[in-house]
């Protein structure tokens, strides 16, 4: 079980890191306003964490809920790690980034157990 949230962590990083840079490269090229940014950094998270949490569950092939909603918080828990700069933590943002976190793993996890 442990084998199946690693995996689905490291996938969901990977896949983060890979929308980080498309997004980058549309702002640079398109028209689009640096003012979009909260809400492609929402929705990259988000499809970040369900890839992971699907991959998890096809990999573990059972409890999908449960293995999508372990990516999502280890995602949240390692994001948070890598970005806290020593300053107070603002406590409303990161309750909304792991509920989007836990949410987007469990979608993840059903739709990778719907897929078998």
């Amino acid at each position: 079980m442990p084998r199946a949230i690693l995996t689905g962590l490291l996938f969901s990083l990977l896949t983060g890191i890979f929308l980080a840079l498309v997004a980058g490269v549309l702002l640079i090229f398109t028209p689009l306003s640096e003012g979009l940014l909260p809400l492609m950094a929402s929705v990259i998270l988000a499809l970040a964490v369900f890839s992971g949490g699907l991959q998890a569950a096809r990999i573990a092939a059972a409890r999908g809920f449960v293995q999508g909603m372990g990516v999502g918080l280890s995602f949240f828990l390692v994001t948070l790690a890598l970005g806290w700069t020593a300053s107070p933590l603002i406590l409303a943002a990161a309750g909304k980034k792991l509920g989007l976190c836990l949410l987007a793993g469990a979608m993840g996890g059903m739709a990778g157990m719907a897929g078998r």
